[in-house]
């Protein structure tokens, strides 16, 4: 199988690479970058057979086709989704390849599922959202929801939380090995940073007395209350996509996205959103200045969160709350992931994120998911299937059960 992996380079990329090239069924990696100098470095530093490097103009859609088709399975790591996503999957439903991404951006994830139609026409297997939230999140809250009889209430949520990491995969590149040396540098503000601000700003859709409806991103939540994980922690909405896609699969009175990290940088990260929304600042200076700062506090940072680690109990960095009936008793479940792939940036967001995407490829090329068109991860991928090959990735002789933490709490 010849795999073309988009951003290659990129924090998410060379994770999504780092995987891939374990997996036996793979014959070809096509790393394919803006950055070709980069590109060629990855080649060089993981002294793998599989890899090649390509310089690509995602803009460039005639280019792009004629990359796609190439290859039998395309995985996406091109951000922001805001900006990229549709156009690339039009790219990929053009060249008629399998694709997997891990888009979290709501609106182009609407936009993405309007061309189901020409996948199905073209009868490929195009599955977005296959990240962290979304991704996992998807798959826990399917296996929440078959707990109960009756559901009330889902809720995905991610933040501040205690998951442990698995070891380094064997042919990762660290960030700083790849950029050593090399000339053509390309700075931009991160991605990741510039994602949550973008989720952080106006209305987002939330889905609430069985429809979808908008609600303003930061609008405080109930605060998380994890069982065996401390204290309740503070949480707000966030504009991430499982409200539109779970809706479309499970049925519940209300489905919502959220995010807890404490009160405090909860209103700090609003600060940025005033300024962004008075044209104080670009969304770009906004990432440019978060990241300085947690950059010149890294050090103390990093020891306060041992601190904390040490000091209190957190709830899972990916948790899902399904409240409901089973039995005819109101009844919550509680999903956690309990261990997560090694990452190399902001506690491991980028193996958490990436590691399930090339699994769903995976399960692609081994005849596992046979639906064809615009797919979200729950309507594409059976969860325990799915997690078994997780916790492959999350440490050695771990298996599914191990990976998650289940909880069942009659009211």
């Amino acid at each position: 199988m010849k795999l073309l992996i988009l951003g290659g380079c990129g924090d998410m990329g060379r994770m999504a690479v780092a995987t891939a090239i374990s997996l036996p069924k793979v014959s070809k990696i096509t790393i394919a970058d803006k950055n070709y100098e980069l590109a060629e470095r990855m080649v060089e530093l993981t002294e793998s057979e599989k890899l090649e490097a390509v310089k690509i103009d995602i803009n460039n859609e005639t280019e792009l086709i004629k990359l796609v088709r190439k290859h039998d399975i395309v995985l996406n790591t091109v951000g922001p989704f805001y900006k990229f996503g549709v156009p690339i999957l039009n790219a990929v439903i053009k060249g008629k390849t399998n694709y997997v991404d891990i888009c979290d951006d709501w609106k182009p994830t609407q936009d993405m599922l309007k061309l189901n139609k020409k996948a199905k026409e073209a009868g490929i297997s195009c599955i977005i959202g296959v990240g962290a939230s979304p991704g996992l999140t998807n798959l826990m809250a399917v296996m929440a929801y078959k707990e109960l009889d009756q559901v009330y209430d889902i809720i995905t949520a991610w933040g501040l939380g205690d998951t442990k990491l698995g070891k380094k995969p064997k042919n990762f590149i660290r960030k700083k090995n790849l950029i050593k040396n090399i000339k053509n540098k390309i700075r931009n503000p991160s991605a990741a940073i510039v994602h949550l601000l973008y989720q952080s700003i106006g209305k987002k859709p939330t889905y609430k007395n069985g429809d979808l409806k908008e609600i303003e991103s930061l609008t405080s939540a109930d605060p998380i209350k994890f069982p065996g994980r401390g204290k309740p922690i503070y949480s707000c909405h966030i504009g991430h996509p499982e409200p539109i896609t779970l809706s479309r699969t499970i049925k519940a009175n209300n489905i919502s996205n959220q995010m807890y990290l404490t009160k405090k940088l909860t209103m700090i990260l609003g600060d940025y959103v005033d300024k962004i929304k008075t044209n104080q600042i670009t969304i770009n200076e906004a990432a440019i200045s978060i990241k300085k700062k947690l950059k010149s506090f890294k050090v103390i940072l990093t020891i306060i969160w041992i601190v904390i680690k040490r000091l209190f109990k957190l709830p899972p960095t990916l948790c899902v709350i399904a409240k409901g009936l089973k039995d005819e008793k109101e009844t919550e479940i509680y999903v956690g992931l309990k261990y997560q792939p090694f990452g190399e940036i902001d506690r491991g967001t980028d193996g958490i994120t990436a590691v399930p995407m090339v699994i769903a490829a995976s399960m692609l090329m081994d005849g596992l998911i046979s639906k064809t068109g615009v797919l979200t991860p729950e309507e594409a991928i059976d969860p325990d299937k799915f997690f078994e090959r997780f916790a492959d990735f999350c440490n050695l002789n771990l298996k599914k059960e191990d990976v998650l933490i289940k909880k069942i709490i009659s009211i």
